[in-house]
């Protein structure tokens, strides 16, 4: 009887732990599928010969040419954002700048106020158009539209 326990365990735990390799594969091959499609999405970007872009003002311009953007990018003072900012006027998840259908916008995260050029948006998630001045707390930034070199262009 202890034999007949000892067995239907063991069986239980192999299909368990193929349950988990299964779901771990799926997980890396769904993330790989979408870092490729992003991939895809920015180099598509580029052969048309634009891309985004923002370029912080001083002192917030330490990084030379400014960030290029990507389908979707948290910005805010965590680490964990994919544009981190290290100033206590901005929330830790300020804003969420996204590209949908061709063109960029803002979102602001939870109770976050943002400006573009100078004035509150009207609608919560708003338009951004080449050059626009953007403030999160006390830091400001152009979201820009940059024409890129693209080797492959005739």
């Amino acid at each position: 009887m202890a034999a007949n326990a000892y067995s239907l365990a063991t069986l239980i735990m192999r299909y368990v732990f193929v349950g988990i390799i299964l779901y771990i594969l799926s997980r890396i091959i769904y993330h790989s599928v979408s870092e490729y499609q992003e991939q895809r999405r920015a180099l598509h970007w580029l052969q048309d010969g634009y891309a985004r872009h923002i370029e912080f003002l001083p002192p917030y311009d330490t990084q030379e040419g400014g960030f290029v953007l990507v389908r979707s990018n948290l910005i805010g003072r965590s680490p964990r954002c994919d544009i981190y900012i290290d100033d206590r006027s901005v929330r830790r998840r300020h804003a969420l700048l996204f590209e949908k259908r061709g063109e960029g916008y803002i979102r602001p995260k939870g109770r976050a106020k943002i400006w573009i050029n100078g004035e509150r948006p009207q609608k919560r998630t708003a338009l951004l158009h080449d050059g626009d001045l953007v403030r999160l707390g006390q830091v400001e930034f152009h979201y820009k539209l940059k024409r890129t070199p693209w080797e492959g262009q005739a």
